[in-house]
């Protein structure tokens, strides 16, 4: 993080303190540690790209999950871009809007000076509007590529545990609540459904989760979709197709 040289060996930089212990952030490559946050959850310390934390070292990642953490950053970034752009030209207009009202006051209202005023700030407003709607669907595109991205992690945890996985070494090893590892318990379910990639604790007999309904069914479809746009993109080597055998009753 300080670019200080290390001496063989070391789990902690002399100079300030980052855990070298912990793993590169797969936006900038820094061995940094993460910090909660309210959208994206975990964020990288240094650059600020929202990352996942594994808690168990012995848990090898796939990677399939950075190209999603990747366009979940990308869609961050372009939605504050876009309402930084949307937020100039409102204020513009406003500007645009008082100046008519002074022009109209010191040289009396006229038909010619209020049509130059609006054909002048109606492209400004059609663009504020255009900017705002555009941040407003990147910013949409977010939750689907993180939730996406968690199912991926977890699906590496459950693979890798050697005993059945539950919903309390799930919260210690992702560094989540319970209820949140209870959810993506049901998301593993749930792509397990859709994409008959069975985890490891599946294929060992463990009885299958119960999915509570609906919303966690909705937010895979979504996690899905995002994973599968990212890796068609070209982002990452592509997962092995495997086919589903789904009961028709659960079809």
């Amino acid at each position: 993080m300080c670019a200080a040289t290390l001496a063989p060996g070391s789990d902690r930089c002399p100079q300030c303190g980052a855990d070298q212990g912990a793993e590169p952030c797969p936006h900038c490559g820094a061995v940094a540690g993460v910090s909660a946050n309210g959208e994206l959850r975990f964020r990288c310390d240094v650059c600020g790209g929202p990352r996942i934390p594994v808690a168990d070292a012995r848990v090898k990642r796939s990677g399939r999950e950075v190209p999603l953490l990747q366009k979940a950053r990308a869609a961050a970034s372009a939605r504050s871009v876009w309402r930084a752009a949307g937020v100039a030209a409102s204020v513009l207009l406003g500007f645009e809007l008082l100046l008519l009202a002074v022009l109209l006051l010191l040289f009396s209202a006229s038909v010619g000076l209020f049509t130059a005023g609006l054909l002048t700030m109606a492209p400004i407003a059609v663009f504020a509007l255009w900017a705002l709607r555009r941040a407003k669907a990147r910013g949409r595109d977010i939750a689907p590529a993180l939730d996406a991205a968690w199912v991926a992690v977890a699906t590496d945890v459950a693979r890798q545990a050697e005993r059945p996985l539950t919903a309390g070494t799930l919260a210690r090893t992702l560094r989540v609540t319970e209820p949140q590892a209870e959810e993506l318990l049901a998301l593993l379910e749930v792509n397990d459904l859709v994409r008959g990639a069975a985890s490891a604790a599946h294929a060992s007999g463990e009885p299958k989760l119960r999915i509570g309904g609906s919303p966690a069914e909705e937010i895979a479809a979504n996690a899905l979709a995002a994973e599968e746009e990212a890796f068609a993109a070209g982002q990452a080597e592509r997962l092995p197709q495997q086919t589903a055998h789904v009961d028709p009753t659960k079809r």
